[in-house]
């Protein structure tokens, strides 16, 4: 009901007053706009797309609706305190790591990371140290994250002032947040976690429980990801003493945008609004359609799509079954090749793909004839592969080169190889210089090397041998990586 969204009914009171609008945005309510855009966004959206003038509080300092709705979004998620964020999960991540770390600290952190992790690994100063997660050896996917790996490291680093896991993965997999909090705690230090998927987490039994629930002390959820917020609309969620308020408050103010869209924040009151009304509906809902598509995927010649067998993996505590992971691998086709045919052909379009996978997304926004419509497209896809499509070769290579990255050692923090004086030198030439950019191969995008890291021969060994197979690089200014930039002479 709108009496529970505050957000949402000051939007309503104020479109139907009759307040003439001196104030930004310039369009006032899309009276100035085109009628090509009013038309296609509807006179509702642009009359709701006002800033924060008096009644509509203040995102930076809530002290009105936005205060009272990030309060029922704490007691619907489990938190403490929660903060909505209209810059993606990206700045809750970042928040997070300016909040815990100083320049100069210790964080600890996956070899897998959401390079907005980096981006405040780079704001902040702080020095990375890095563990890594499992690996599943066919299908190339990270799995969890072993709570013995964090002991050991931390052991090794017990001087770190903060851990951060990623826990659901892309692909719904879960660590054993319980274990790994007990380890981090013994140290005094905050446990975060990106939990960008799996913000409908502890909904349903069906469902791993939400870190909040197993010890975490922060994580940030992208609710727009698997709810039904806004692209973009996010929220940060605090449980516990060890995140210091003020400082999270204060990198909060320092990344979001002081003119935040009342659209997001609107969409955020609403989602959890949904959540609290009807969350494990929500969520039965996707489950039960989403075990209906890997039944009917097993039936299907040379594709397979993967459950039980993930949730028992090792590190592995749990598995989100609303993610589905499809394997095209015996088909001999990538999974590139397979998200381009479905949507060209089949007008489906998935989530991602990569070497061997396609991963499905299913939320209660889905339809049990959008899951007869991707079966249908599966199937075709197995009868057209020995026909039509090229066969692809060399995987197999691809998967155990991706496997067998070498370490780079770091030599200065990312931060100072960000804002040093670099150039671009041939990579045959850079044995012994130090990154001053992110080289990540795709498939599975896990940096190779980040800015700070010294470059080895088997480094470039490594990227000359993925450069010849035909695999991708995200993150250098030269995307074939024939030219890598580096710091000038230290």
């Amino acid at each position: 009901m709108a009496q529970n969204m505050p957000i949402v009914e000051a939007l309503r009171n104020y479109i139907n007053s009759t307040v003439a609008r001196f104030h930004m945005p310039g369009h006032k309510g899309g009276a100035g706009t085109s009628p090509t855009i009013k038309d296609f966004l509807g006179a509702d959206t642009l009359l709701a797309d006002v800033t924060n003038i008096p009644g509509m509080d203040d995102l930076h300092q809530p002290t009105g609706i936005i205060r009272k709705a990030q309060e029922l979004a704490a007691q619907t998620f489990g938190a403490e305190d929660s903060y909505f964020l209209i810059n993606g999960s990206s700045c809750g991540l970042m928040a997070l790591i300016m909040a815990t770390c100083r320049p100069g600290d210790k964080i600890l952190v996956p070899r897998n990371i959401h390079r907005s992790i980096l981006s405040g690994i780079i704001l902040s100063g702080t020095v990375p140290v890095f563990f890594r997660p499992f690996y599943d050896r066919e299908l190339l996917l990270p799995l969890a994250v072993a709570p013995e790996i964090i002991r050991f490291t931390l052991a090794e680093h017990p001087d770190a002032r903060a851990v951060f896991v990623i826990s659901p993965t892309y692909n719904g997999i879960t660590s054993d947040i319980a274990k790994i909090a007990e380890e981090v705690h013994r140290y005094g230090i905050p446990l975060l976690v990106d939990e960008a998927h799996g913000p409908h987490l502890g909904l349903h039994e069906g469902l791993p429980p939400r870190a909040l629930d197993c010890g975490a002390d922060a994580v940030v959820h992208g609710t727009h990801k698997i709810l039904t917020s806004f692209t973009q609309a996010s929220m940060l969620h605090v449980k516990g003493r060890r995140v210091d308020r003020a400082r999270l408050e204060q990198s909060l103010r320092v990344l979001q945008s002081t003119s935040p869209s009342y659209l997001l924040l609107a969409s955020l009151d609403a989602a959890r609004a949904d959540v609290a009304a009807r969350g494990r509906e929500m969520a039965a809902t996707a489950l039960n359609m989403a075990e209906g598509l890997r039944r009917a995927v097993e039936n299907i010649p040379g594709v397979t799509a993967f459950g039980e067998r993930w949730a028992v993996a090792r590190g592995a505590a749990g598995l989100d079954r609303t993610k589905v992971t499809i394997s095209v691998k015996n088909l001999g086709i990538t999974g590139v090749k397979a998200e381009v045919w479905l949507r060209e052909n089949a007008f489906i379009q998935v989530e991602m793909s990569d070497v061997f996978n396609l991963l499905v997304i299913i939320t209660a926004g889905n339809t049990p004839d959008d899951v007869r419509r991707l079966v249908s497209g599966l199937e075709a896809i197995s009868s057209a592969a020995n026909k039509e499509m090229v066969v692809e070769r060399d995987l197999t290579r691809v998967l155990e080169t991706a496997l067998e990255a070498p370490e780079a050692p770091l030599v200065v923090t990312p931060r100072e190889a960000f804002f040093g004086p670099s150039l671009s030198v041939p990579l045959e030439k850079a044995a012994g210089m130090v990154a001053a950019e992110t080289v990540a191969c795709y498939p599975p995008g896990i940096p190779v090397l980040c800015p700070g890291e010294k470059i080895t021969l088997e480094i470039i060994e490594y990227l000359n041998l993925v450069r010849n197979l035909g695999m991708h690089f995200q993150g250098p200014h030269d995307p074939t990586v024939e030219f890598i930039r580096v710091l000038r002479a230290l």
